[in-house]
């Protein structure tokens, strides 16, 4: 006669696995990174690094997960041989940054114009 067994799998395995799934799908929402906000010589490092603190800043007042819209991540550049801080952005992280941007140019003035009409 057969019998059936049922095998226990640990909740921290699963755990882990949902963990790695979540990390994968805010990862695939996040295709945006700081180098797309450098369009002129207007917008300095400073300016995006106040810009990113600001977003985060809105983000942690209106109760949203900053994790979901913004992920540090490090690149190195073999060239040079250094690496440098980038962040990783959604599409809603994204706009909520050029809408942070203090300084106005034409190509500044564009993307406000197109964040608009979303």
């Amino acid at each position: 006669m057969k019998t059936d067994t049922i095998i226990l799998y640990s909740s921290i395995k699963t755990h882990i696995s949902l963990s790695e799934f979540e990390d994968a799908f805010y990862h695939s929402m996040r295709p945006y990174s700081l180098r797309h906000l450098i369009v002129s010589e207007e917008v300095t490092p400073e300016t995006l690094l106040e810009a990113l603190q600001k977003s985060l800043q809105i983000c942690k007042l209106a109760g949203i997960n900053g994790r979901h819209h913004f992920k540090k991540i490090y690149v190195y550049d073999a060239a040079v041989k250094t690496m440098h801080i980038d962040w990783r952005m959604s599409k809603k992280g994204f706009n909520l940054m050029v809408m942070q941007i203090p300084s106005l140019n034409e190509e500044i003035a564009r993307w406000l114009w197109e964040l608009a009409d979303l």
